[in-house]
């Protein structure tokens, strides 16, 4: 499958209404990239310093993590194809309406994985800020971490801005948390084949089943326009970052149909580049 036609499937399975800074609300007219997650609820700001909100244009556009004081990792289909002086990174605003916490910092540049370009693999992307953040960054998952912890049955964490259910709806306006459990990738190959889910540079991952969930087995998992939150461990030198948001189904949280996160582990060498 060509890079335009996944990358297409990745944004329409993410798509999401955007907010703008002072009233988040759905609009049809929003970029299509946002924020959201399904089950879970608030999340601890001392247990998320690092989580960003990538705003365009005053509106959320895809999350992120703070990975040193002037870089942030989001995933690389936020970046591909946008105009950069629009971008705004919101850091240490885990309630977004109010403007006395945290910072507001432009974007000085920015760099898409190489693969992505021509292959959509590797949905990693890095932005540099035109200031230092005075958050605490996360570290990334060494490849033996990865190895060791992204093995199917653990248990790992999430977070991001927006909507609380899986049609992509009712845009929370603060950052929210669920747990993600590490799927075979077997799981995954039978969802999306082999055109869309590489295991060497992918996480397959999806929650618990809701409670209540309604009509639908609904699981808790990232959601709609998650694109670029990080999904986290918890380790003995504290939070390491594992994957970022890259794509899932149109239907968040279906067991056929799980999560899938670029490996951070993967993608390292580009990630420390420069």
């Amino acid at each position: 499958m060509s890079r335009r036609n996944r990358t297409l499937l990745a944004s329409l399975a993410l798509a999401g209404a955007a907010t703008t800074l002072t009233a988040p609300s759905p609009s049809a007219a929003a970029p299509r990239a946002g924020s959201s997650i399904v089950g879970g609820g608030p999340a601890d700001p001392g247990q998320w310093p690092f989580a960003v909100a990538i705003f365009r244009k005053k509106r959320l556009h895809c999350g992120g993590s703070v990975i040193a004081p002037t870089k942030v990792l989001t995933a690389a289909h936020c970046v591909d194809g946008f105009n950069l002086s629009n971008f705004q990174v919101i850091a240490g605003r885990p309630n977004l309406r109010d403007g006395s916490a945290g910072q507001g910092l432009p974007v000085a540049s920015g760099r898409v994985h190489p693969d992505f370009q021509q292959t959509a693999l590797h949905d990693v992307a890095v932005l540099n800020l035109a200031q230092p953040t005075t958050v605490t960054p996360v570290a990334l998952a060494t490849p033996a971490e990865n190895s060791a912890i992204a093995v199917p049955g653990t248990s790992l964490r999430v977070a991001g801005y927006g909507a609380v259910n899986p049609f992509g709806v009712r845009l929370s306006p603060v950052l929210k948390s669920t747990f993600e459990i590490v799927r075979t990738d077997r799981r995954c190959l039978k969802a999306y084949t082999r055109d869309l889910f590489a295991p060497e540079s992918m996480i397959c991952a999806l929650g618990k089943k809701r409670k209540r969930a309604g009509r639908f087995k609904i699981h808790t998992s990232a959601c709609t326009g998650d694109s670029g939150a990080p999904l986290v461990a918890d380790t003995a030198r504290g939070p390491v970052e594992l994957g970022t948001v890259s794509f899932g189904g149109a239907l968040c949280g279906l067991p056929q149909a799980p999560s899938v996160y670029s490996r951070v582990s993967s993608a390292l060498d580009f990630i420390n580049a420069g």
